[in-house]
């Protein structure tokens, strides 16, 4: 098998680059700067990982996969210079809110310019682009808010990225597999990094390379109209349970080990995930079409 083998590529490429991404940042640049930026290798490794894939166009991107992966980059390398220069969350938290409406307007070929120029009927514009991405901006926030509490950020990463690759295997859309499930294993490979000890903080440029990436992914196949938005909404739900979550982990006497928590954490969170997988597969007649963009 190749490197340039589907599977090898999804899931076991992006393990070993994000790994090796950010111990060789953590080396070069030291406990301080080299630290803050080692989550770099999340992004870096989702994109060696569709790199690898056969058939991706080069320059310009064109598909919503190549778009994304473009995304990814630019988060991740805005994340370094947020942390190099302020080092302030606030400025990364704001960056990876705008995410997704970035994700969103840009893979669906939407000219804001055209109607803040008045070239384009301002009653003709889609509005309900503001809805997906304000949601989608305040799941960010969410991601954002658990960024410093132990793994639990990457942790609700790889479950959200890989509940929504694996919803895109099961319902068409492509690139929902092509981005998510290399995403997720770019998250692996972070934890991979801090386990069973934290030892790297999740900095802004997996904050805004990695997390904000996947929950644009979301964002992309709503407002697409593509995926069921409950299918999307069992996923994303992952961070409304990670506090009960978080909680029942770290008092049951069976999984409060520092070593055993995260893999229990993602055990839980990923319920709802399978619960959509199962829906998609099984039952499609069961979901109910609640919106359409």
């Amino acid at each position: 098998m190749t490197l340039t083998d589907p599977l090898i590529a999804t899931l076991a490429v992006p393990v070993l680059v994000t790994v090796a991404v950010a111990v060789l940042l953590r080396l070069i640049g030291g406990a301080g700067t080299g630290a803050r930026t080692a989550a770099f290798g999340i992004p870096v490794g989702l994109i060696v990982a569709v790199a690898l894939l056969p058939g991706l166009a080069p320059t310009p991107p064109v598909t919503v996969m190549e778009k994304l992966v473009w995304l990814a980059a630019a988060g991740g390398l805005i994340g370094i210079l947020i942390e190099m220069v302020t080092q302030t969350r606030f400025i990364s938290a704001l960056a990876a809110f705008f995410w997704p409406f970035l994700a969103v307007v840009w893979t669906s070929g939407i000219d804001v310019t055209a109607v803040i120029s008045g070239e384009t009927p301002a009653h003709q514009f889609p509005y309900r682009v503001f809805e997906v991405s304000a949601v989608a901006g305040l799941i960010v926030g969410r991601m954002h808010q658990i960024a410093e509490v132990e793994l639990c950020a990457p942790v609700a990463l790889i479950v959200i990225a890989a509940g929504l690759g694996a919803v895109g295997l099961a319902t068409g859309p492509g690139y929902a597999w092509a981005i998510g499930l290399p995403l997720a294993a770019a998250g692996l490979g972070w934890v991979v990094c801090n386990w069973p000890n934290r030892r790297l903080p999740f900095g802004a440029p997996g904050e805004i390379g990695g997390s904000a990436v996947a929950i644009a992914l979301a964002a992309v196949m709503v407002y697409q109209a593509r995926v069921p938005v409950v299918l999307v909404l069992l996923v994303l739900s992952a961070l409304a349970i990670e506090p009960l979550a978080r909680r029942f982990v770290a008092t049951n006497a069976l999984t409060k080990s520092e070593a055993v928590r995260p893999i229990a954490l993602a055990g839980i969170l990923a319920l709802p995930a399978a619960l959509a997988v199962v829906l998609a597969l099984y039952a499609p007649a069961l979901i109910p079409d609640i919106y359409r963009p």
